[in-house]
């Protein structure tokens, strides 16, 4: 994902048992979250970029 969007700071972290989110901070302290479990690769790209898009 990272090679994939050079220009969008992302942080991508492993930790065994817990649920698998993703977690997008906009200006002014908004914070938006979206579990992805259960979700193909396809389905966690577009919510990601949903995310990304939202900013702006």
């Amino acid at each position: 994902m990272k090679r994939n969007n050079p220009n969008i700071p992302i942080l991508i972290r492993e930790a065994a048992g817990t649920q698998p989110k993703v977690f997008a901070r906009y200006d002014r302290g908004v914070e938006k979250s979206q579990i992805l479990e259960g979700l193909s690769d396809k389905e966690i790209e577009e919510t990601v970029t949903g995310l990304v898009k939202a900013d702006q």
